[in-house]
């Protein structure tokens, strides 16, 4: 079983969403940046109950997250590679992270900040998909969830004495995911929204690694 580098990048980046996304609930709008899924459910709750502020953070989470997936289709036809795509991504979070350290963060800050990092996951979505790892998504976690019992039940019942590598890139997903959403979730109860500088030191990790990739 060989790890590589593409399955190390897809695994940190789900730690970043993990991180990112407890940014937005906990320290910005009680929406998601990188979970969409969560963000439709809330933005039907804010149509139902008529609740405003929910409706309008919900739909500008959604807003950046499309914003993010349309300007990937066009960095993809300059360059067509992940590295690419995730350097911008750690440009736009660097930006929220500057902005953070020398604003105060009331007013609209908070939704500027949201648009941003919301935009930053959908880039991100596409680049992690593109790796092309297992069917991994760094953004969702619900069939990768499907994925990773079925791999198990599956190895169970053919009496299979190891697991698939993609089955344990699954379970390293979701357990990455959770990691980071326990590590942002304790960080924001010290540091408050400074906690986005953990989603920066991974994704420069995460860009070194693509570094050394397309020197090897």
């Amino acid at each position: 079983m060989q790890i590589k580098r593409d399955h190390i990048t897809i695994l940190l980046l789900c730690a970043v969403s993990g991180v990112i996304d407890v940014l937005g609930y906990i320290g910005l709008s009680h929406v998601f940046t990188a979970n969409m899924t969560g963000n439709i459910v809330l933005l039907g709750i804010g149509i139902g109950d008529a609740r405003q502020v929910v409706l309008s953070n919900a739909a500008l989470a959604l807003v950046g997250f499309v914003i993010g997936i349309v300007a990937t289709v066009f960095i993809q036809r300059k360059s067509g590679t992940s590295r690419s795509i995730l350097t911008w991504e750690f440009i736009l979070i660097l930006l929220s992270a500057i902005i953070i350290l020398l604003m105060p963060v009331n007013g609209a800050i908070p939704s500027i900040i949201l648009l941003i990092l919301s935009t930053a996951m959908g880039m991100q979505t596409i680049a992690g998909r593109n790796l092309k790892i297992a069917g991994l998504s760094s953004t969702v976690l619900t069939s990768t969830l499907a994925a990773f019992v079925e791999g198990l039940m599956g190895a169970m019942q053919k009496n299979a004495q190891k697991l698939s590598l993609d089955t344990y890139l699954r379970g390293g997903a979701i357990l990455l995911y959770l990691l980071g959403a326990a590590a942002g979730s304790l960080s924001e109860r010290i540091i408050g929204l400074h906690t986005i500088w953990i989603g920066v030191a991974l994704l420069s990790l995460v860009l070194l690694l693509q570094r050394k990739k397309n020197i090897a």
